[in-house]
């Protein structure tokens, strides 16, 4: 009886174990799917950018009229970055300014004292 009892457990531990094997393999499965579709998109992505950049700026000077609006629209962020860019330029070397100047302040109190 208790060859009996200790027989099944030990099937439904292998079963119990082969199932749960078997439902990580297959969870496994999916996330590795998973993933090589978002890298997938992520590469068509990449590459329709590349496309676009090089008919921007191929055809920039003499765009098509159905393209006009996003080219206008693209010219006017690539304005905008560049105005941030200058005014982060700025902001960084004023900082850098700033700290230098509290720097030797602190170096000038502390060697009068």
């Amino acid at each position: 009886m208790a060859k009996d009892f200790f027989g099944r457990l030990e099937e439904t531990i292998q079963t119990t174990g082969k199932a749960a094997a078997q439902k990580a393999k297959e969870v496994a499965d999916s996330a590795k799917r998973h993933n090589d579709l978002r890298v997938a998109k992520r590469d068509l992505n990449d590459l329709y950018r590349q496309v676009g950049e090089k008919y921007f700026e191929e055809h920039m000077d003499y765009p098509q009229a159905e393209y006009i609006d996003l080219f206008n629209l693209i010219e006017k962020l690539r304005g905008d970055i560049e105005i941030l860019r200058r005014l982060t330029e700025e902001t960084t070397k004023r900082r850098k300014k700033i700290s230098k100047i509290s720097r030797n302040k602190l170096l000038t109190n502390t060697t009068k004292q």
